[in-house]
Formats: structure tokens, C-alpha cells, sequence
């Protein structure tokens, strides 16, 4: 080894002693400013969350390296620096007020030039334009992928992290101090704020942090060099170590171009998501990735001392087996993705197989409650259905009824909105009243009175579907309607509503809505309700290629 990778420690220590010390700070100043993510009825955080942990990164990353790094790297180092702070402000600005995304990627490409411009380029051919084309990409495409990738607590940040150690034991070995400083900064920027992003975060980096972390680890990949061995062994060792990455974005840009839906559209098809639809829990799927991101780099350091044909044979090895996973994974049917996917306004009877059902269809699902007074001075639903339907939104469903068997009472609507902070839920209950005594006959002009939580109404009007029932329309689903607001919300969803049940209860429910209601049998609703979701896709598909 040439260089001692004991030189590089105090830069690890200090870029992560600052982004540890940081990170609380832009936590007061988010709150200061109001740049927090706010919880959502999709959202798995019930409390507003500081968006500014890309400041303490951005921080930690520049300061460690300019002040550890060499003054022959000057030129190259500050043109790197300049490029990352373009884009963290563009983040910055994109977390704030919002950015178009053309805006943000003529920031990248401006962030790309700046690079190219002092040398910083891919060299894999004699003909200039094809590597400055390819550096470009590389670039670009890099920094857009740890973006997409910031879609579970810690797991950009994670993913950078692996990524920068093995990029940092590389250039170590090889004795490219620009290389392993700028790695190094990464690993200890990466590491302070972890503490403070892994699962529950309590900070979120976000386009800030995100894209800034991305120019990095694509400059970091095209400045690794292999002077001592062959160019035909090692071209590849960047794509292997960001293999994770590389394999996330071109899982979901397939899976988005499938079905018709832009790249840069939010939605749960990445392979964090896919993995949890598989029955994994987020955390694991979380520290899956992880691992799966340490064996490639792993395979990376083999591949860089291998011969080339050992090594262009593991390369080829490793894109089949990442080919054949892309294909398993793409098959894995993404389920309902949106701000929220889905809300459920069940009717009486059923409610927690209803919640079984819509879960899988959903990650995610908001389900609504209105609790109507029974004939006999009993609510409903009943507290063991209530109980059944909280449990069939858990993690784990029977820790979640053991719970609610000993804490729920009878009178469960006065506790269910606090719940969903304590339970670790797929989605949201909420109850929209409290018990309601008389009700009129169906009529799209009776509102009961008080509020309704703006959020509600809110995550209806996105909302991908609404399902109105099954059961029993008198029972929860008419009070719902009779929210205020929550009829004319209903009708002016983005996306479908749809009635689960009889042709009876069709017109009850549209007398209740004020216009027809489109249904599904119950006997196989699910079936039903993925044809015409496809089909809705295919016409939007088809309105947007005639515009």
C-alpha cells in the first residue's frame, strides 16, 4: 500500500465530528425557517422532521477537505467543491420554494462542466467527445440515482456511506490522496448524520443533501485510477461499487416506462419498496441494501487485482445475475403509489378483511372512520372490529391487537387518531367524528356539523383511489360523507372512487355522494379494481402521447 490509510483519519474524524455537531443546529434553524417535512396521512413520521440535514453534510464534506487536502489538488479540489456547492444550493432552493426539473438538471450539467472543464473526465477512449458524452452521463445520471434513492429513513445515506469506504480503500491502495481525501470527507460527512437519518430520522437531508452526495460519489468514480493495472480490469470498478445505485434507478426508470409514468415521479417501485412488498421490514430492507452494497464493493477490490479476463468474467457475471434481478424485481407489481395511494371508507360489517384487502393493493392505506350510533345504544363499528382493522394495518399484527385488546375502550374513537403515533401502522387511521345519533335519509345535501382535518380532505382529492365500502353504507361510510367537506372532496379526487358492494347499496351511496358512483362486485372486487386501474393508466398514456 502505498499511502498509509492512517493519514487519512483526521479528515474522516473531523468531516464526521462536524456533521455530528451540526446536524442539531440545522435542526433549529429548519425550525426557524420552516423547512420541516410535514407529517401526512401517507407519511410515516407523525411529527414535522428538519429538511436541512444536507447543510451539515455539505459542511462537514467541504470544510474537512479543503482544510486536510493538498495544495496540488487546488485546482481539481476547488473546481469539485464549486460543483458541489452549485448543486447544494440548487438543492437547497428546490427544498425551499421548489424547482422545476429541468432547472435542477441544467444545475447538474453546468456542476458537470465545471469538472470536465480542469480534468476531471471518464478516459476510456482516444476520441474526446465520446468520454466527455460519457462523463456527462455518468454524472448526471449518479446524482439523480442517490436522489431516487433517498426514499427510506437512512438508506441514501447508508448506500453513499458503503460506497466512499470502498471508493477510499481503493484509492488508498493505489495512493491517489485527491481520491481518498475526498472519500474520506464522504465517509465522515455520511457517517455524523446517519446517527441522526437512520430509522426513525429525526433529520432529513433532502435535494440538498442528496444531490450533493451524488456529484461526489460520480466525480469520486471517474478520478479513481489503476496506474499499475491494466485499464481492461479495472474500468469497471466504479459501476460495481455503485452497483446498488445504478440498479435501483434503472429498475425504476423500466418499471416507470412500462407503464407510461415519468422517471421523476414519485412512487413505491424502488427496491426498498419492492423488498418490504416481499415481506421484508423497512429496516431490513434497508440493511439489506446495505450489505448487498459491501459485497459489491467487495467485488469491486477482486475485480481491480484480478486478471482481465478474470475480471471482465466477474464483471459479466455480476450484470447477468444484476439483469436477472432486474427482471424479478420489475415482475414484483408495484402496489398503488401516490400522496396518499389509497383511502378506505369502509361500510358496516367486514371492516378489517376490507383492511386486509386494500393492503394489498397499497403499502400504504388511510382508512377512514365515522362511528354511527346503533339501534340499542352500541356504535359502530364495533370496538373488536375497529381493533381487527388497526391490527391488519401493523407491522405486526398480533403484537398491534395484544395491544389494543388491553388499552382500546369502548369508547375507541376518542383514541384512535393518538394511536397512530405509538403503533408502527402501514398507513393511517382516522376517525373524522364522534359517535353520530340521527341521520336522514340519503341526501347529498346534509352535512353534519363541525370540521374536518384539512389533511383529510387533502389526501382524498390526491388520493390514487378511494373505496367506499364494503358493508353496510348506513354504518361509518354515510356519516363519512356527511363530514364537512368530505363529499366534495370525493367527488373531486384525482384519481378513482369506486363502490364495493351491491347495486342497493350503489344508489344509497350515490344519493349520499350526489352523483353515480361506478361499482365492483364484492365477490372479487380486488380483481376488478386493478383492471380498471390499468385501464385508467393505459387512457392517460394514450391522452398524453395525443397532447
Amino acid at each position: 500500500m502505498r499511502a498509509s490509510l492512517q493519514q487519512y483519519w483526521p479528515i474522516i474524524v473531523a468531516a464526521g465530528l462536524l456533521a455530528f455537531l451540526v446536524t442539531p443546529l440545522t435542526r433549529i434553524l429548519a425550525r426557524r425557517l420552516g423547512m420541516l417535512d410535514q407529517p401526512g396521512l401517507r407519511k410515516t413520521h407523525r411529527l414535522p422532521v428538519p429538511l436541512l440535514g444536507g447543510l451539515a453534510m455539505y459542511t462537514a464534506l467541504a470544510v474537512a477537505f479543503l482544510a486536510f487536502g493538498s495544495p496540488d489538488w487546488r485546482l481539481e479540489g476547488v473546481a469539485i467543491v464549486g460543483g458541489a456547492t452549485l448543486l447544494f444550493l440548487t438543492g437547497l432552493w428546490d427544498d425551499r420554494y421548489g424547482m422545476p426539473v429541468w432547472l435542477k438538471l441544467a444545475a447538474q450539467v453546468v456542476a458537470a462542466f465545471v469538472v470536465m472543464v480542469v480534468g476531471v473526465r471518464v478516459q476510456l477512449t482516444s476520441l474526446w467527445p465520446l468520454d466527455w458524452l460519457l462523463t456527462l452521463v455518468w454524472i448526471v445520471g449518479i446524482t439523480n440515482a442517490v436522489n431516487l434513492m433517498d426514499n427510506m429513513d437512512g438508506l441514501a445515506t447508508g448506500i453513499t456511506l458503503v460506497a466512499a469506504v470502498f471508493f477510499f480503500v481503493l484509492a488508498a491502495l493505489e495512493g491517489q490522496g485527491l481520491v481518498a481525501s475526498l472519500a474520506a470527507a464522504l465517509i465522515g460527512a455520511a457517517a455524523g448524520f446517519l446517527f441522526y437519518n437512520f430509522a426513525p430520522a429525526v433529520s432529513f437531508m433532502g435535494d440538498a443533501g442528496a444531490l450533493t452526495l451524488g456529484f461526489v460519489l460520480a466525480v469520486i468514480g471517474i478520478k479513481l485510477r489503476f496506474v499499475n493495472h491494466p485499464l481492461g480490469a479495472t474500468w469497471m470498478a466504479p459501476i460495481v461499487v455503485l452497483g446498488v445505485l445504478i440498479f435501483d434507478t434503472a429498475l425504476v426508470s423500466l418499471s416507470r416506462w412500462r407503464r407510461g409514468r415519468s422517471i421523476f415521479h414519485g412512487g413505491s417501485d424502488h427496491t426498498s419498496h419492492r423488498l418490504t412488498q416481499l415481506g421484508v421490514a423497512q429496516p431490513r430492507a434497508v440493511l439489506t441494501l446495505y450489505l448487498t452494497a459491501a459485497l459489491l464493493g467487495a467485488a469491486a477490490i477482486f475485480i481491480t487485482r484480478a486478471s482481465v479476463l478474470m475480471a471482465n468474467l466477474a464483471f459479466g457475471a455480476l450484470a447477468a445475475a444484476g439483469i436477472a434481478a432486474l427482471v424479478v424485481m420489475e415482475r414484483v407489481e408495484p402496489r398503488l403509489s401516490g400522496d396518499p395511494a389509497l383511502v378506505l371508507i369502509p361500510g358496516g360489517g367486514g371492516l378489517a378483511e376490507a383492511v386486509r384487502a386494500a393492503t394489498r393493493l397499497s403499502g400504504e392505506v388511510v382508512l377512514l372512520l365515522a362511528p354511527r350510533l346503533l339501534p340499542g345504544g352500541e356504535a359502530g363499528p364495533a370496538r373488536d372490529e375497529v381493533i381487527e382493522a388497526l391490527a391488519a394495518l401493523g407491522d405486526d399484527p398480533a403484537a398491534v391487537r395484544r395491544v389494543l385488546e388491553r388499552g382500546l375502550g369502548q369508547a375507541w374513537w376518542q383514541d384512535v387518531n393518538d394511536l397512530n403515533r405509538a403503533l408502527r401502522l402501514r398507513g393511517l387511521a382516522w376517525v373524522l367524528t364522534g359517535p353520530v345519533t340521527d341521520l336522514p335519509a340519503p341526501s347529498a345535501g346534509f352535512t353534519l356539523p363541525g370540521t374536518t382535518e384539512p389533511q383529510v380532505l387533502a389526501a382524498l382529492t390526491r388520493a390514487r383511489l378511494i373505496l367506499l365500502g364494503p358493508g353496510d353504507p348506513a354504518v361509518n361510510l354515510a356519516p363519512a360523507l356527511a363530514t364537512p367537506g368530505v363529499r366534495a372532496a370525493v367527488r373531486g379526487t384525482r384519481g378513482l372512487h369506486l363502490w364495493v358492494g351491491s347495486e342497493a347499496g350503489q344508489a344509497v351511496v350515490a344519493a349520499w355522494l350526489g352523483e353515480p358512483t361506478p361499482a365492483a362486485p364484492p365477490a372479487h372486487w380486488e380483481s376488478d379494481v386493478q383492471a380498471r386501474l390499468l385501464s385508467q393508466a393505459a387512457g392517460q398514456v394514450k391522452s398524453q402521447a395525443r397532447s
